[in-house]
C-alpha cells in the first residue's frame, strides 16, 4: 500500500528538471611559484564571494531580460544556486524548471551572466575589459534527461520503507493492545488450566436451523460423512478422552460446563460431548441449568417446556420430565421446564441438588450453565457439585473476560476442571498456537474427501 500511495502521489506530482554549469575562477600568475600559489588562494577565496554575487537581485534581473521564455527575478532567484566548492575555486550553478531546455537555457545564462558581471567587476582603470581575474566556463550547461523532481526510485524506496514501519507499527500495537486469547499457551502459563479439547471452526451448512443457537456438530450414527464432521467428531472423541481421565482416583460425577459471556459456544460443546461420550456406551445425563436462555431442547429437537423446574415445584418427578435422545438410549435429557423468576435461588437450592446427586448414582452428569460473568448461577453451580469445565471462544474471548470469570469461581471456593478451546482455526499458523493439527492429519485419513460444507 505504501508503494502504491507513493505511486499514485508521484504521478499527479509536476516534473521538475535540473540543469548544471561548471566554471573556475581564473587568475593569471605567470610562472613564478610563489606567485602562483598567492594567486591559487586568491581564487579560492574570489570564488566564495563570487557564489555570493551569484545569488544576488542585480544578477537576476539581467538574466530574465535575456531568456527566450517569461519568468520573474524571485522565481528565477528561487529557481537558481550557486555554489563554491569547499577549499576549491570551482562554481557550480544549478537551475530548476519545468522543462529540460528551460532548466538548461536558465543555467548557461546564469553563468555567463555571472562571468560578465565578475569580468566588469574585476576590470581595471587602466585597461577597461581587461583582468587578471576572470571566471571561466568548464562545462556548458547539461541537458537534463530526467526530471530530478520527484525521484521516483527515492519516493518509491521511501514509500516502501514507510510502508513496511506503518506494517510493523500496526502489527506491534495489535500485539500490544489485543489482549484476546490467542493461543493455548496463554491460558496454561497465565492460569495453570490444562486445555481439555480444542474443537474447530465449524461454518452453518444450509440445512441448519436458522434460529438455533447452538447445533450438534459431531455425527450422529459414529459415521463419517465429510471432512469437517470428522474432524469435529475426533476433536470431541479427544474432549471425551480427557474428561474420562481427569482425578481418576476421584473421578467426577456431575460436571458443570459454562463460559466467561453468552455466545462462545457452551451449550454446543456440551451437547456434542454428551453425544460422544453416549456413543461411548456411557450412561448420561444431560441438564439444560440455564433457565434464562435455554437452546438444548430445540438443539436435541426435544421438549423443552417440561423439565427442571416442575421438578422443584413438585409439579413432575424426574422420571416424569427425562427424555431420551433419539438414537442414543443411554443419554437422557432434561430441559428447563418454565423460566422461572428466580433461577439463582433454584440452582443453589438443596432439591435441585438431591436431584443431580440421585442421578449421578447411575450416569455421568453434564450440566449447561449460564455464563459465569452476567450471573452468578454458574459459579454457584461450579462450587456444589465436581467443577466445571470452562468453554473459551479462541480469538474473541478476552483475559480481561477469562481473569474475572476464573475468579468468580475460585473466590468461592469451585473448581475448574479445565479448558475446552471452541472455534479454533483449522488451518494456518493459528490453528498452531491453539496445538490444533487436525487439518493435516484428519485430511489423510477421510475416507470420503467430499466439499467441506
Amino acid at each position: 500500500m505504501g508503494v502504491l500511495a507513493t505511486a499514485v502521489w508521484a504521478a499527479v506530482q509536476t516534473p521538475r528538471y535540473t540543469s548544471t554549469t561548471s566554471a573556475v575562477v581564473s587568475i593569471g600568475a605567470g610562472e613564478n611559484i610563489g606567485v602562483a600559489l598567492t594567486a591559487d588562494n586568491l581564487a579560492k577565496s574570489k570564488a566564495q564571494q563570487y557564489a555570493e554575487l551569484g545569488d544576488s537581485r542585480a544578477l537576476a534581473e539581467s538574466v530574465v531580460q535575456e531568456l527566450s521564455f517569461s519568468l520573474s527575478v524571485e522565481d528565477a532567484l528561487e529557481a537558481t544556486g550557486v555554489e563554491s566548492t569547499r577549499n576549491g575555486a570551482l562554481l557550480e550553478i544549478s537551475a530548476e524548471e519545468s522543462t529540460a531546455q528551460r532548466a538548461q537555457e536558465l543555467s548557461q545564462a546564469w553563468t555567463q551572466a555571472l562571468a560578465e558581471r565578475v569580468q566588469d567587476l574585476e576590470s581595471s582603470d587602466t585597461a577597461p575589459g581587461s583582468s587578471i581575474i576572470s571566471v571561466e566556463i568548464l562545462a556548458d550547461a547539461n541537458l537534463p534527461a530526467s526530471p530530478s523532481w520527484p525521484n521516483i526510485p527515492l519516493v518509491l524506496a521511501l514509500g516502501a520503507g514507510t510502508g513496511l514501519l506503518i506494517g510493523l507499527g500496526y502489527a506491534l500495537a495489535r500485539h500490544l493492545l489485543d489482549n484476546r486469547i490467542r493461543s493455548s499457551a496463554m491460558i496454561e502459563e497465565r492460569y495453570g488450566l490444562s486445555i481439555l479439547g480444542t474443537i474447530p471452526q465449524v461454518e452453518r451448512s444450509k440445512k441448519d436451523t436458522a434460529g438455533a443457537r447452538a447445533r450438534i456438530f459431531v455425527d450422529r450414527q459414529a459415521e463419517t460423512h465429510n471432512r469437517a464432521t470428522f474432524r469435529t467428531t475426533e476433536a470431541f472423541k479427544e474432549l471425551r478422552t480427557n474428561i474420562d481421565f481427569l482425578r481418576p482416583d476421584d473421578a467426577p460425577q456431575v460436571i458443570t460446563v459454562t463460559s466467561a459471556h453468552p455466545g462462545e459456544g457452551k451449550s454446543s460443546i456440551v451437547a456434542n460431548l454428551a453425544v460422544t461420550l453416549a456413543q461411548a456406551g456411557r450412561d448420561v445425563v444431560l441438564i439444560d441449568a440455564d433457565l434464562r436462555r435455554p437452546v438444548l431442547s430445540e438443539t436435541l429437537g426435544l421438549v423443552g417446556d417440561v423439565g427442571v423446574t416442575d421438578v422443584m415445584l413438585g409439579r413432575a418427578t424426574v422420571r416424569d420430565v427425562a427424555q431420551t435422545v433419539v438414537d442414543l438410549p443411554n443419554l437422557s435429557f432434561i430441559g428447563t421446564g418454565r423460566i422461572p423468576p428466580n433461577p439463582s435461588e433454584i440452582l443453589g437450592s438443596d432439591r435441585f441438588h438431591d436431584m443431580v446427586r440421585s442421578l449421578a448414582d447411575n450416569a455421568l452428569v453434564l450440566i449447561d450453565a449460564p455464563p459465569l460473568l452476567p450471573v452468578t448461577d454458574g459459579a454457584i453451580l461450579a462450587r456444589r457439585f465436581d467443577g466445571c469445565v470452562l468453554v473459551v471462544s479462541a480469538g474473541r474471548s478476552t483475559v480481561d473476560e477469562l481473569d474475572k470469570a476464573i475468579s468468580n469461581v475460585q473466590n468461592i471456593d469451585g473448581d475448574i476442571l479445565g479448558v475446552v478451546l471452541n472455534r479454533v482455526p483449522a488451518r494456518g499458523a493459528e490453528a498452531a498456537s491453539y496445538q490444533y493439527y487436525g487439518q493435516t492429519y484428519y485430511g489423510r485419513e477421510d475416507p470420503t474427501p467430499t466439499r467441506e460444507q
